[in-house]
């Protein structure tokens, strides 16, 4: 959201001068956002894959994002710049909501693992997972966005499991799509987040 998707408007908008697009943005979890998709509150949506919504709507893979782990500062684990998540199983996590996305990204790389973390909180946004991490609540797995970089966090990079998070444009397969929609469909699936991630 503080990168990605005002980048995607502004070369968007770099290539339609001669046109005034309006947009209204939402921001929420992958599951609320597809429901919103679905309700016909959105055109179009960035998000997660989601297994529940498959039969209505189509997913196209548009990017890769980078997974680390992140932890306190002080934490054992900071001196370290890498790290197997089999080594984390001794320490608290903090894992995103069940009706997220990333969740079901998170609990893959544990399942390949067959591991099973002590989990302290749940949490909807990866932000707060990153400030109560910054007050050293526990360690978690979240995507590398620029804010860790001015928290009192750390990020290692996993080095096993291995891992794929894909970003996805989700839309409806059988509705209507208005011009500009398509447009933006076809900038974004044409390589409009391929210098973004």
């Amino acid at each position: 959201g503080t990168e990605m998707v005002p980048q995607i408007i502004r070369g968007f908008l770099n290539q339609n001068i001669e046109k005034d697009i309006p947009f209204s943005l939402n921001t929420g979890i992958t599951f609320d956002l597809l429901t919103d998709l679905v309700k016909r509150r959105l055109d179009i949506v960035l998000c997660s894959y989601d297994e529940h919504f498959q039969d209505k709507v189509t997913f196209t893979p548009v990017a890769t994002q980078e997974l680390v782990l992140i932890v306190h500062k002080d934490h054992p684990l900071a001196e370290q710049e890498s790290v197997n998540l089999v080594d984390t199983m001794i320490y608290p996590h903090i894992f995103f909501t069940r009706t997220s996305g990333l969740r079901q990204v998170v609990d893959g790389l544990f399942e390949k693992i067959k591991g099973e973390s002590k989990v302290v909180f749940e949490v909807a946004e990866d932000q707060v997972i990153a400030g109560l991490v910054a007050q050293n609540f526990g360690i978690a797995v979240v995507p590398n966005m620029p804010i860790l970089k001015f928290m009192d966090v750390k990020a290692l990079q996993i080095t096993a499991p291995s891992w794929e998070r894909n970003f996805y444009l989700a839309f409806m397969k059988y509705r209507y799509m208005p011009p500009v929609v398509a447009d933006l469909k076809e900038y974004i699936t044409a390589g409009g987040l391929s210098d973004l991630v």
